[in-house]
């Protein structure tokens, strides 16, 4: 064999060794990247339920009253959320159902109640043999003056493994794709390039270091049009796309915690109303026939307040998870509007607005959609121009034809929504005018409902709005 052949081949197996080398870095430096992350997740989730109960705002019923609320709570985080009592007795667990409760081992040996108990935190990695899957584990203990029902106990949060497993071989299936690409591009190169082929992989290894140590903004300089300027594009891309999965990650978990200390301060308010109510009452004002129907009235109301707060609670939960089922078929867009304004119009006429159809370009146009679901829609955005428009107002329910859909808005007089918040008005319980909201009633998830339904129909709802002029809610169905 030829001495340039052997140089050759000698140089080859050394750059696929490296190519194979930096794929291993690379993948390890981001599986280990990916994991501290979500133990560090993890933590932060449990130490908002940690203060959740050390301040009262969540409580364990031995009974089982409690539990659904838990259970949403651990859903929306995504966690599994376990409660111990101090001698390691389990009094609830979000993945075992509390008729099963008796048949857990008792928890003080676990490793991370134990860290706890030391400590004040602690946390684990292990197949959980109750459900059968691999977890990461964190617990933080509860003081004596907090626990209330929890006993001086503990807290414990568990993230499945499952997903960052996935995740894990996606990376690793990307890195060593991109570096076989690298190895048999390689093959092909000549003696001649290798200084060429060397730099490149040098910065790589570097870049890839980079990353390894948590810094995503690192990206490798391309500068050729080669080969190994694939690989440098392919692990920039790459970056990017982890950084961008953290940066949502990041995003939902603040999402997660405005979600969980809007649906506490939402419940709170009714529930505390109604139980000053009946305490004035049981004080001694249900004697007093001059104030205690007006008490009754008003509890009655915050009952009300709070149960339509819930349904659009569950109602949100069961678009997200997808158990909202639709039923799309044909309907007459002209009497759908006529059905929604007739129903309305009493509600309307109590302020005297005016309710206005304008559909004589849309006569015996059909619509394909939810017509249920779609009702739901325009009656909340008739109810809202109602509630925000003045006396004597005016709302237009129109109908426009536009090629192949059909599209549906509603317009008011009212007072508008100023342009800084026109981006947040979906939102769940984001208000414009907290206090003006609260007067004209409303839950602050109806908006949200609606931009769920509306895409759910392949189309997006669009509003514009002037202070002082009133507003335009929008959308498109196809015909």
């Amino acid at each position: 064999m030829k001495l340039r052949t052997r140089i050759s081949l000698t140089f080859v197996g050394l750059v696929l060794a490296g190519v194979a080398l930096v794929g291993l870095l690379s993948s390890l430096a981001i599986q280990k990247y990916i994991e501290t992350r979500t133990i560090e997740s993890l933590h932060g989730r449990l130490e908002v339920l940690s203060q959740l109960f050390a301040r009262g705002r969540l409580s364990v019923d031995s009974l089982g009253g409690s539990d659904a609320e838990l259970g949403s709570i651990a859903r929306t985080l995504n966690v599994r959320l376990t409660l111990i009592r101090r001698d390691g007795t389990v009094i609830y667990d979000s993945k075992v159902p509390r008729d099963s409760l008796r048949n857990l081992e008792n928890h003080g040996n676990r490793p991370e109640v134990g860290a706890a108990r030391r400590g004040g935190t602690g946390s684990d990695r292990r197949m959980s043999v109750s459900v059968n899957e691999e977890f990461f584990y964190a617990a933080r203990m509860i003081t004596a003056a907090q626990a209330g029902a929890l006993d001086s106990g503990f807290v414990r949060t568990a993230l499945s493994l499952n997903d960052v497993n996935a995740v894990d071989r996606r990376v690793g299936v990307i890195v060593w794709g991109v570096g076989l690409l690298a190895g048999v591009l390689t093959v092909i190169v000549s003696f001649q390039m290798s200084r060429r082929i060397t730099r490149p992989i040098l910065s790589i290894s570097q870049t890839a270091q980079a990353i390894r140590d948590g810094d995503l903004n690192q990206r490798i300089p391309v500068t050729t049009h080669d080969e190994i300027a694939d690989l440098a594009r392919a692990i920039n891309e790459m970056a990017e796309k982890l950084g961008t999965d953290i940066a949502q990650l990041r995003k939902l978990e603040r999402i997660r915690s405005e979600f969980l200390g809007n649906v506490s301060h939402e419940l709170r308010t009714p529930i505390f109303s109604i139980q000053g109510f009946i305490e004035t009452l049981l004080d001694g004002a249900v004697d007093d026939a001059s104030v205690n129907r007006d008490f009754l009235e008003k509890a009655h109301r915050q009952a009300a307040r709070l149960n339509a707060l819930l349904n659009d609670l569950i109602e949100i939960s069961r678009i997200e998870s997808g158990d909202m089922k639709m039923s799309f078929r044909y309907f007459d867009v002209t009497e759908f509007l006529e059905s929604v304004l007739e129903e309305m119009r009493e509600h309307a006429a109590r302020k005297s607005i005016t309710l206005e159809l304008l559909a004589d370009g849309t006569a015996g146009d059909r619509v394909f959609g939810d017509r249920e679901r779609l009702k739901q829609v325009m009656i909340n955005l008739v109810d809202n121009a109602v509630k925000y428009t003045d006396s004597g107002g005016k709302i237009v329910c129109r109908a426009t034809h536009e090629k192949s859909r059909v599209e549906l808005s509603v317009e008011d007089t009212g007072c508008g929504i100023p342009q800084e918040h026109l981006p947040r008005i979906f939102e769940r319980f984001y208000r414009v005018d907290r206090d003006r909201s609260r007067e004209v009633g409303g839950t602050g998830l109806g908006l949200a409902i609606v931009k769920h339904i509306v895409e759910a129909h392949g189309s997006a709802v669009n509003v514009t709005s002037a202070v002082g002029k009133g507003t335009s809610f929008s959308f498109s169905l196809k015909t």
